[in-house]
């Protein structure tokens, strides 16, 4: 039986740092608006534009696609332009097209949100990849768990945040707050300018065009990137499974109740795994997400469901937070802005791909089914990898953990 001790000095030692620290409060700022920006949409196009659900869904659907077009093409600028030069687009883009959007009617709102997920500021990628250089190897599991716990706190704190501009100033106030913010945090980090690649010699002198020749493509690094898009599919499983629970109940009112068990859970198994000495494979966390997922449906009454939700919730910011740090181990330096992207896209396109087929689930047997299904596709596709990985020729280089001698493997 293998041993993980839990430690969470680690966590001191990177708060300590005033650099990390000062990383760790933007992103935690920087999130805020994006997280509120998909309710208020929604908002604005159901009561300001006397849309429809379905219409607010296109919008949804429109954004989210020129997100999964534009992550990896911006993580690809980051690595050959530097971090400044590449989000310098964003910036402009997102100042020009929240105004634009308010003036716009609804046919002209759906290019409008295709360009705003096009050039959407990508903090996630330059959060992870600055903490890949930022910090040593072995702090890498601490410092992404302890991104993805102010990432749970930035998604606790903006859809109330969005609702609560919309509520009280009205959408177009609403959208041009939230412009305003991510315009404000796109400038933050461009006057922070985290670093992006090492400072070494042998990265300074390593010539131009490598950058075009390293490669991020391999059999383990394409199990990850569906090892991220499983790990969305239970969420959305989840989310629209608890709101159609509630709603079944008529319960809709403990929503935030649920939810926050769910937040609060999700944040406290990041922390845990943050604090292990050694890496977990990221196909046994999924597969235990999946299998945690399935049977949430048997919460027949709100303290039952919130209770259900909780095992799902630890594994959730764990399997994310493995994910991304294989990724960064697996991928040269060089290219790993553009691999967070493409890991970007592929939470993007499991989101979208499994709502679909989770809402006909939820309409055809209940909201029991939002459950089965995200948890089904999560556990088929860690299955499948872990399958793939049996494979000597498909397996990742071993290696040995600089605060572990034990070999780690994916």
């Amino acid at each position: 039986m293998k041993y993980f001790p839990v430690a969470f000095s680690g966590y001191a030692q990177l708060w300590a740092d005033k650099s990390v620290r000062t990383l760790f409060i933007a992103a935690f700022f920087a999130r805020i608006p994006m997280m509120a920006a998909p309710l208020v949409f929604t908002l604005y196009v159901v009561d300001d534009l006397d849309g429809t659900y379905a219409q607010a869904g296109v919008v949804a659907a429109a954004t989210t696609l020129g997100a999964a077009i534009g992550s990896p093409w911006r993580g690809r600028l980051i690595d050959r332009l530097g971090m400044r030069r590449a989000i310098l687009p964003s910036i402009v883009a997102v100042g020009l097209l929240y105004p634009l959007a308010t003036f716009a009617s609804y046919v002209w709102l759906i290019p409008i949100s295709l360009l705003m997920g096009l050039f959407l500021i990508p903090v996630f990628s330059i959060v992870r990849l600055s903490l890949s250089v930022m910090v040593e190897e072995r702090q890498r599991r601490t410092a992404f768990s302890a991104d993805s716990v102010i990432s749970e706190a930035s998604f606790i704190i903006g859809p109330a945040a969005g609702v609560l501009l919309v509520t009280q100033a009205g959408g177009d106030a609403a959208l041009y707050a939230v412009g305003a913010c991510e315009v404000i945090a796109g400038l933050i980090f461009l006057r922070l300018n985290p670093p992006t690649r090492s400072a070494s010699p042998v990265d300074a002198a390593a010539p131009a065009e490598s950058t075009g020749k390293a490669s991020i493509l391999s059999v383990p690094v394409v199990f990850l990137f569906l090892i991220s898009g499983g790990t969305m599919a239970t969420l959305v499983g989840t989310d629209l499974g608890i709101i159609a629970e509630l709603r079944e109940l008529d319960k809709v009112g403990a929503i935030g109740f649920t939810y926050g068990l769910w937040g609060l859970s999700s944040l406290l198994g990041g922390l845990i795994y943050g604090s292990l000495n050694r890496s977990i494979r990221p196909t046994y966390l999924l597969l235990a997400l999946g299998l945690t997922t399935i049977p949430v449906g048997l919460g027949e009454q709100v303290w039952s469901l919130s209770l259900w939700v909780i095992p799902t919730g630890f594994l959730c910011a764990p399997t994310m937070t493995a994910a991304a740090e294989w990724i960064a181990k697996l991928v040269p330096e060089e290219r790993r802005g553009e691999a967070m992207g493409w890991q970007g896209t592929a939470f993007t396109i499991g989101g979208a791909a499994s709502s679909p087929v989770i809402g006909a689930a939820i309409d055809e047997v209940g909201a029991w089914g939002g459950f089965v299904v995200g948890g089904l596709v999560a556990t088929v596709i860690a299955l499948a990898c872990w399958g793939g990985q049996l494979i000597p020729a498909f397996r990742p280089v071993n290696y040995v953990s600089v605060d572990d001698e034990n070999t780690v493997t994916t």
